[in-house]
């Protein structure tokens, strides 16, 4: 139900602060390189509260937390800018929850083990761009992310989606990248991300093209995962080199919205697929139906699930824990205050779902309010059925 958690013990990475100068100096720089061109800075942002209630294992709790963001963006010239967004999250309430109120009972997970909810301090994307030519430079840490479906990207390597809210923002990656473009709304991009040393860093070669109202784009990648943990408490694996293929095709067919995409990757002997179809259309009152199914070539068709699978989850080893999943979406307006939406996912082998009903206010024009529920069915063990019930309530103000 809520974002910007940090594990105990799984590897997450945090932005240092020591950016900040750097950055700083580079956007100076910019707003002073070219004083002939038409230099421009801009100043957004948003502070944002939630307050989450969840139910589980007959016990509540809470949590409660602020989110301030600051965005700056400098345009030196016709080719050259700069951006950044930096973003402060202060928690409140439940901030130490046990692990086992996410596994299935029969673990017997110690209540010792928790997740931790803490306070930071992080840069969410900060990088600039050159365009020499018709080539677009881009450095820093900045946003990679592709696919065409809604909630399950299998070309989306370094930042998945949060599949109870999947439009909502995420972090950037810190890479090199150069699109060279060879038509409209054509390109080839070359993605290095510098990761400990050179061999073991990721890097991602992708060719966008458009045709005849198609997006159709294609990938191969190279990157260096840890996997999963065996049991709680256990020794951290080396990490181990993934090669992946893939891509994606989106556009309208018959007056539907489509979209496909898949991989297929190899790691350590093991190779495996991901594919993801879906649609949508809009009714004649201004209903938005959208579903989506997901193959996940590594998961399980029941629910006889491993220890390892649900570390590898909470890891981020596996999108899913079944191998088929369904995503269902309807939403709409009502006048230009109200939007009303209900989601639901499901796991065709277990029989879990979750049903997720969200309800959006524009209080005014620079106000949201959200308010989403979630409600999980299924028995203990499986992949839906073992999680909390709850919900949250958030409002956000721009500037």
């Amino acid at each position: 139900m809520c974002r910007a958690k940090n594990f105990k013990d799984v590897g997450k990475r945090s932005v240092p602060d020591g950016w900040l100068l750097p950055l700083s100096m580079v956007l100076l720089v910019f707003s002073a390189s070219d004083l002939t061109a038409q230099t421009s800075t801009r100043f957004t942002g948003y502070w944002e509260h939630q307050f989450s209630v969840g139910y589980g294992r007959g016990a509540w709790t809470q949590l409660d937390y602020d989110r301030f963001r600051a965005d700056l963006r400098a345009n030196a010239s016709r080719r050259a800018s700069a951006s950044a967004g930096f973003v402060w999250q202060m928690y409140r309430g439940n901030t130490s929850i046990n692990l086992s109120d996410a596994f299935p009972e029969s673990f017997n997970v110690p209540d010792s083990l928790t997740v931790e909810f803490q306070d930071r301090r992080f840069l969410n994307h900060a990088y600039f761009t050159l365009r020499p030519g018709a080539v677009e430079v881009t450095v820093g840490k900045q946003y990679l992310t592709w696919g065409a479906a809604w909630a399950f990207n299998p070309t989306e390597l370094f930042r998945p989606k949060d599949l109870l809210e999947p439009t909502y923002e995420r972090e950037g990656v810190g890479a090199l990248s150069v699109k060279l473009p060879f038509g409209p709304l054509s390109n080839v991009m070359i993605a290095y991300l510098p990761e400990g040393n050179f061999d073991t860093s990721p890097k991602v070669l992708r060719v966008r093209h458009h045709v005849e109202g198609f997006d159709i784009s294609a990938m191969v990648a190279e990157t260096y995962e840890q996997p999963a943990p065996a049991a709680f408490g256990s020794t951290r694996l080396p990490i181990e080199r993934r090669l992946t293929l893939g891509g994606d095709i989106t556009g309208e067919l018959f007056g539907l919205g489509v979209w496909a995409e898949g991989t297929w990757s190899e790691r350590a002997g093991e190779r495996w697929v991901e594919a993801t179809v879906g649609g949508n259309y809009t009714l004649a009152d201004g209903t938005l139906l959208m579903i989506e199914g997901f193959y996940n070539g590594r998961g399980e068709s029941a629910d006889s699930y491993s220890l390892e699978q649900w570390l590898g989850r909470l890891h981020g080893d596996g999108r899913t824990l079944g191998k088929g999943t369904v995503y269902a979406m309807a939403s709409r307006r009502f006048g230009d205050l109200w939007n009303v939406a209900a989601s639901a996912i499901t796991n065709t082998g277990d029989g879990s779902w979750a049903f997720i009903p969200a309800v959006t206010y524009a209080f005014s024009e620079n106000v949201d309010l959200v308010a989403n529920l979630i409600f999980s069915v299924g028995a203990d063990g499986t992949e839906y059925g073992s999680g909390r019930q709850g919900g949250f309530v958030r409002g956000r103000v721009y500037f």
